[in-house]
């Protein structure tokens, strides 16, 4: 599988373009944890994989909340791999290679992959095959009972809203006019579409990481089109389409707009004929 040795991804994370301020990378992580954490009421898992799990957080709060789930992290970053291992200890599995966590997968009968905020950085940073071996090795390989999604994925739905000209006007005004610049020179005019207009209503707060957050692609795919993605033996047991109440708070504060549209897709998918082959 190409996704062991996914050095293209972690050269687009920590290449030229990398985390230029990771405390605050880290800090924006962790606004939305609580929220990240949706589905732990909903399914019932004895080992988790939490892929790009960055400093460990999201671990560290289900090892409280579910002390008897098996907890392990996948990340390509050292720094974050390093930062996971000093807040959760040695004893937890957090490496960069898949096949040990495939190895470890065989003891359990309910094993959950979960994907919070890293399906659009899959593709800002992948070439198509590793995309491609991202969802056919990894997403629905059949090694995982449960499938959690939370990502930037607004439906199709969010090109049908018109009538935005009022807040294209308090941005304009209020906005950087450099930052809108550059975000206009790669993704068109805040103008042009209700979606491109979310997707810099999305990015503007990073300035510090903003070389990097500029030229990520926030919405690679559609909620319509993740539906597509979902192979046969497969079903949505959850779904809920929102926005972040944190960034709407923020988009009122300093532009005194609202997002009429949700941005955001929670998901939980389960392989109605798992059973681990090796119990």
């Amino acid at each position: 599988m190409k996704i062991l040795k996914w050095k293209s991804f972690l050269e687009g994370i920590v290449g030229e373009e990398g985390i230029s301020n990771i405390e605050q990378y880290i800090d924006r992580m962790d606004l939305s944890i609580d929220d990240k954490l949706f589905f732990l009421d909903k399914v019932d898992f004895d080992v988790i994989v939490d892929f790009g799990c960055a400093n460990g957080t999201l671990l560290s709060k289900i090892r409280i909340a579910k002390p008897g789930v098996k907890l392990i992290g996948y990340d390509l970053d050292d720094v974050m791999v390093d930062k996971a291992h000093h807040l959760l200890g040695e004893e937890i599995l957090i490496t960069e290679d898949w096949s040990e966590i495939a190895k470890e997968l065989v003891n359990y009968k309910a094993p959950l992959l979960n994907l919070s905020s890293v399906i659009h950085e899959v593709y800002s940073y992948s070439p198509p095959d590793i995309i491609k071996s991202f969802w056919k090795d990894i997403v629905f390989s059949g090694m995982f009972k449960y499938i959690v999604i939370r990502d930037m994925m607004p439906s199709t739905k969010i090109d049908d809203v018109e009538n935005f000209e009022e807040d294209i006007l308090k941005i304009r005004e209020k906005a950087d006019a450099k930052q809108l610049e550059e975000f206009e020179n790669i993704w068109g005019y805040i103008d042009d579409s209700y979606k491109t207009l979310s997707h810099f209503l999305l990015k503007y707060r990073y300035l510090d990481n903003w070389n990097r957050e500029v030229k990520e692609n926030y919405f690679p795919l559609s909620l319509e089109s993740m539906k597509h993605k979902i192979t046969s033996g497969y079903k949505i047991n959850y779904e809920e389409k929102f926005s972040v109440p944190f960034i709407q708070q923020q988009l009122k504060i300093d532009f005194d707009v609202q997002l009429k549209e949700s941005t955001h897709t929670k998901l939980i998918i389960e392989n109605i004929a798992f059973k681990n082959p090796s119990l």
